[in-house]
């Protein structure tokens, strides 16, 4: 042993330092243990939801599991749905009034037109949902969804999307929410149980593409108009107006210089006329008659 080093072998540990290990010895136990917890939960439900599903095939008399078209999973009190990429003609799926917080149990149904995932506690859906093409109805209210942007990415190739509930999510409480949905989702038609009118439509693309509507109020005479140049953030959505300049429009609808000019007419045509009945011999015999004339006329 090292001379001087006795005193620090032979020491106790002090009462701060043993309650110190003590409680982290008990967070890592805790923690442990809800892990163990959550995942045999999850092993639990998996086992819950493949039951419920034998029983409603069984007593609809289905044998395969192919011609499946329509699961009813809801008020279960699920919290982790195992995949379904067994049902590959599955359309229709109620998974409402659950405590599911993810939804990566779709990767292979395709075929899915009406999702119902109400009342969980999904907190995202980027990556989960983009594959689904044939979607025309979803219901995500009433859960913990905070970023309107990854939702909105997340559905934009949905061009059958036409009924879309976000109502009672955190990003239902953001500015210009319902027109930031209504301009980058087109195709829907009844957004948070209204109908989507024309005026909001208007309203919508006013806001995020004031230039469009700028060059479409322009075509007139004798105005001043406002154009409004608009940026993009990296991944190619409006982030909005940055940049006001005003153009004078007093002349022709043509000279403002977002529109293109049109083209120039064509140069004008020469036509001649030649009377070849004075020609030749009459003309030679006949010398009283005036010599030929050439007509010419331009158009």
């Amino acid at each position: 042993m090292e001379p001087g080093r006795s005193g620090i072998l032979n020491s106790k540990p002090s009462s701060k330092r043993i309650e110190m290990l003590t409680s982290m010895k008990s967070d890592m136990l805790f923690h442990a243990r809800k892990s163990e917890a959550a995942m045999k939960q999850r092993k639990t439900d998996a086992q819950r939801v493949y039951v419920d599903i034998a029983r409603q095939l069984h007593g609809n008399a289905v044998r395969c599991k192919t011609n499946v078209t329509e699961l009813y999973l809801a008020d279960k009190n699920y919290s982790e749905i195992p995949p379904l990429t067994i049902y590959k003609s599955l359309h229709i799926l109620w998974l409402n009034n659950n405590r599911i917080y993810r939804v990566d149990f779709l990767r292979t149904n395709f075929q899915v037109t009406e999702l119902y995932l109400q009342n969980n506690m999904i907190t995202s859906i980027t990556g989960s949902l983009k594959q689904l093409k044939c979607l025309n109805t979803l219901f995500l209210h009433v859960n913990q969804l905070t970023c309107v942007r990854s939702c909105v990415r997340e559905l934009r190739n949905m061009l059958s999307l036409h009924t879309l509930n976000l109502f009672g999510n955190p990003i239902s409480q953001e500015e210009n929410y319902r027109e930031y949905v209504i301009h980058h989702l087109p195709s829907v038609t009844l957004l948070d149980r209204q109908t989507v009118s024309r005026g909001e439509r208007t309203a919508a693309e006013r806001l995020f593409r004031p230039y469009v509507v700028g060059i479409r109020d322009s075509i007139k005479f004798g105005r001043r108009e406002v154009f409004v140049e608009e940026t993009h953030d990296g991944e190619g959505e409006v982030r909005g107006p940055t940049k006001v300049r005003f153009v004078e429009v007093t002349k022709h609808p043509h000279s403002h210089p977002l529109v293109s000019k049109p083209r120039r007419s064509p140069p004008p045509m020469s036509y001649s006329y030649f009377d070849w009945c004075t020609t030749g011999e009459e003309f030679l015999w006949s010398k009283q008659r005036s010599p030929p004339s050439r007509l010419t006329f331009t158009v």
